[in-house]
Parts: C-alpha cells; structure tokens; sequence
C-alpha cells in the first residue's frame, strides 16, 4: 500500500471522527436547549399567578358555602402556582350547596378539604347569627303557593280588622323563602333575623299575611305606609 493511500485513509478517518464530534456537540447543544427552554417553562409554570379563594373572615365550622358567599366570608387572591394548596378553589361556584368541615381561619386558602364532598340543602347550614328560621302558615293566593320557589324573596304584608276598617300594611321586606310549601296546607320556611322572626310568627296567629313576590333582581323597596279599607275606598273614589 502507497503511502499516499494511507494518509489519504488516515485523512478519511479524521474527517469521519471530526463529522462525528461535531455531530456529538451539535446533538448535545439541541438537547440542552431543549431542557432549558422546558425548565424556563417550568419555572414560569411554578410562578404564574393564579387566582385562589382566601377566607377574609374566620367561617366556622358548619358554615354553609351560601351563607359564606352572602356574608363574603372570602376574597379572590393570585397566588403564584407553588404557593398554592393542594385542592385550592378559585370558582366561587363550588361553594354552592356545600359546608365548611371545619374551621377556616382568615387568610387562610380555601380548599376541597375545607368543604363537605356532597352537596347539601339542610336548613341549619343555611343560617349563621341571629338569622332563624320560622314556619309560617299560608294559603291560596296569600302565600302564592304554587307560584313562589324555594330561594325566592317575598315582601310579607300584614293585614288585620281595625275600628276603621281593614288595614294591610309591610311588615316584612325582602324575606327569603327557605322552602317553599309545595302544596295547599304546607307552610313556607321563612329565613329572618331573631326578632322579626318573632313578629312574622305573631303576625300569622293574629292576622293575615300576604306574600308579594319580588324581582330576582334590581327589586326596588316597597312602599311602608299602611293602607285602610277607607283610605282604599276614598282613592277608588277620587279617580271619578
């Protein structure tokens, strides 16, 4: 074999050695790209603000998640993604027809542990302080059953006979109907605060009540002043 032909294979090999090394290095610099292209990611990932629900006030234990909602119990944060809990809420939706397990203390994330796994509707759950719930008879037309629904809001008058005639006045504003009676002879659930409960259960052994329905929303307030038979009959005939 020539000496020429050997270095020229020698020269071959080389090259093949080189196209390989540089191959190697090209191979290892996309791969390092690539791990740190996905480890930014990541890190952007474990950083980027989501939203949380975070308790503002403390919420005992048994609160029902309407009553948190209605009281606003909870504010929404943006926490960064490691910060978060396992199980963390952001839709305040969840809440809805659940109670808190135990107590949430303020400040603290509000999370799937923190609630009840099923959904519940008892009437217990759904008040908080003073509120009370209070069973009041009604009938007919008066307590419009068949027409209100469980979670609407009524404004209850009250009528009585009086020496100057008959006389309907407010006596209860926006009262939510905790169960409504499903059929004639069932009371409705009220939902009231102590006190008031005590009048409406007075006022449905001592008079009548009459159940006006409110819009689900923008409801304006009701007028107050109570109406006679007289004062309603000298209207009527003043419009002649």
């Amino acid at each position: 074999m020539s000496n020429t032909s050997l270095t020229t294979k020698v020269q071959q090999s080389r090259g093949w050695t080189l196209a390989l090394g540089i191959a190697a290095a090209a191979l290892a610099a996309i791969l390092l790209i690539a791990y740190l292209v996905q480890y930014r990611s990541s890190v952007n990932d474990s950083t980027a603000p989501t939203p949380v629900l975070v308790a503002k006030n403390l919420i005992p234990k048994g609160t029902s998640g309407t009553v948190i909602a209605e009281k606003q119990l909870f504010q929404a944060a943006t926490l960064a993604k490691d910060d978060l809990k396992v199980g963390a809420i952001s839709d305040p939706a969840y809440l809805n027809g659940r109670v808190a397990v135990a107590d949430i203390f303020p400040g603290q994330q509000i999370t799937t542990a923190d609630l009840s796994a099923g959904l519940t509707d008892a009437i217990p759950t759904q008040l908080s302080g003073k509120q009370r719930a209070v069973a009041i008879p009604v009938s007919g037309a008066r307590g419009l059953v068949g027409y209100v629904a469980s979670g609407d809001r009524v404004d209850i008058y009250y009528g009585a006979g009086s020496t100057g005639g008959a006389i309907l006045g407010l006596l209860a504003p926006n009262i939510l109907v905790m169960r409504a009676p499903a059929a004639e002879g069932q009371p409705a659930i009220l939902r009231a605060d102590a006190a008031l409960a005590q009048k409406l259960a007075l006022a449905s052994d001592t008079g009548t009540l009459w159940f006006l329905l409110r819009p689900a929303g923008n409801a304006k307030n009701a007028p107050k002043k109570a109406i006679t038979s007289a004062e309603l009959l000298a209207q009527i005939n003043g419009q002649r």
